[in-house]
């Protein structure tokens, strides 16, 4: 497992996610997945980025955290997304203020309009002419007052009919955050990934209504933080699993799943230290000063458009190319297309992010996409973990791989280790070769036997070459 790439933070979020695992002690990715968020949710309404200076893209983030009991998910989301939350505190208060005198104006706008109507009434029953009341009526509905809107950036708990008519009616610019995302797992928000996805793509999203108003969200920016255990994003896989990933929603995820190697239960010792947060305090005064500008600009005229300069345009084509290079089947992200070609796009959307979080409104530097990129890999190594076996994929790549070799040495067997080396890239780190040989071991496809000095070989089985993983496509790879 890759070490997580913290350094590729700059310095001032560095030091403020080594303050949060300070206080809180939990895993760094966990951490760094919840600021990431955070920097996504502040900043997607106000910046676009230019990528290749082709096309204009949102730099809202999806990000998805798998993580057990006792990760210290809920400690972190309140500690890093406390200006959002205390955002939204103040806005339903003002909001409930706000709504006597609406009540008061709504009923005194009634009687108004009642006196009109009887005025008309009576005028219709007598086939008198209207225009003085019609012209009332009209004047009067310009007058009716409005609902108080209560915008907010965090949603959780929401179905889509009710967050689409928010952004619609209150806020375009929201965040889906949960800190146990069973809640929006089971929810039907994520059944409709058609208008997940739209939002993360920044098209504009019909909303059809048989008994009320139809509407258009244009413009709609969504972050997406999930934070869920591992049983109910197995539950979700199973209901969902292949729709979210046929629609192309998981290949727009960074996701982490904090496993045996990621976790810090266990080490969690109660130090006697003075801990000031004073790096989490600047975070947080940053967010704030984003929330003003989000206040202060009232439409997407006013989104600037962020571009990468010279040298981080070459980096960025350079990192295109080295992931395009890897789609290829015995690469490290075969079986992972839908992911990789999302990527690109996310390396570009983090630089902007970390760019204008740490600098504002300036043309993107090498350095930030170079950061992105190292942060951007080290989630896709956890995609590759977590979505890239396909039942027989592997298994026939391999057996693909044994059968040329075979020949070429002329030999009926190849030493395990000599497969971890020179074998199919996809399969020469991590866990997933172990598994594909005790696959091929359960079909006879292999067999595996010991050298005198304890060497592992791996032999032809009685089914080598009559087995259904044969007829895998990418079996002819080779």
């Amino acid at each position: 497992m890759y070490h997580f790439p913290l350094k590729a933070f700059p310095p001032k979020l560095r030091a403020t996610i080594i303050d949060i695992e300070e206080w809180t002690q939990a895993p760094i990715p966990l951490i760094a997945s919840s600021v990431i968020s955070a920097m996504s949710l502040s900043c997607q309404n106000l910046i676009d980025v230019n990528i290749n200076g082709l096309f204009k893209s949102p730099v809202s983030l999806f990000l998805f955290v798998i993580a057990n009991s006792g990760e210290r998910k809920t400690t972190v989301d309140r500690m890093v997304m406390k200006p959002f939350y205390q955002y939204d505190e103040n806005s339903l208060r003002q909001s409930d203020a706000s709504k006597n005198d609406y009540e008061v104006e709504l009923q005194m706008w009634k009687e108004k309009e009642k006196a009109i109507l009887g005025r008309i009434r009576k005028k219709a029953h007598k086939g008198l002419i209207m225009e003085t009341e019609s012209q009332m009526l009209r004047a009067l509905q310009i007058e009716k007052p409005l609902l108080p809107k209560c915008p907010r950036y965090i949603y959780n708990n929401v179905t889509p009919e009710e967050l689409q008519f928010a952004m619609y009616n209150y806020s375009s610019n929201i965040g889906l955050i949960a800190d146990e995302g069973a809640n929006i797992l089971d929810r039907q928000v994520m059944k409709d990934l058609s208008f997940i996805n739209s939002m993360w793509d920044g098209v504009s999203f019909r909303v059809d209504r048989k008994t009320t108003q139809s509407f258009t969200i244009e413009n709609g920016r969504v972050t997406l933080s999930v934070m869920v255990q591992k049983k109910p994003f197995d539950l979700y896989l199973k209901r969902q699993g292949e729709k979210a990933r046929g629609s192309g929603f998981f290949a727009r995820c960074l996701p982490v799943f904090i496993d045996e190697n990621l976790t810090t239960q266990g080490w969690r010792f109660i130090e006697e230290q003075a801990i000031e947060l004073k790096n989490l305090s600047d975070f947080h005064q940053r967010i704030k000063e984003l929330l003003t500008e989000n206040n202060d600009n009232k439409g997407v005229e006013y989104r600037e458009c962020l571009s990468l300069d010279i040298a981080a345009q070459d980096e960025w084509a350079e990192i295109y190319n080295n992931i395009e290079y890897n789609i290829h089947p015995d690469k490290k992200y075969a079986n992972m297309n839908d992911f990789a070609s999302k990527l690109p796009n996310n390396v570009a959307r983090l630089a902007a992010l970390l760019s204008y979080f740490t600098e504002g409104n300036c043309a993107i530097k090498k350095e930030y996409v170079e950061s992105a990129w190292s942060l951007c890999k080290w989630y896709m190594n956890q995609a590759v973990n977590l979505f890239s076996y396909e039942e027989g994929y592997y298994e026939a790549l391999l057996l693909s791989w044994l059968d040329r070799e075979y020949s070429r040495q002329n030999s009926n067997h190849i030493k395990f280790n000599d497969i971890r080396r020179y074998g199919p890239n996809s399969l020469r780190k991590g866990k997933l070769l172990e598994r594909v040989i005790t696959n091929l071991e359960k079909v006879k496809a292999i067999e595996i036997e010991y050298s005198r000095s304890g060497s592992r070989l791996v032999y032809e089985g009685k089914q080598f070459s009559n087995n259904n993983l044969t007829k895998n496509p990418i079996y002819s790879f080779y």
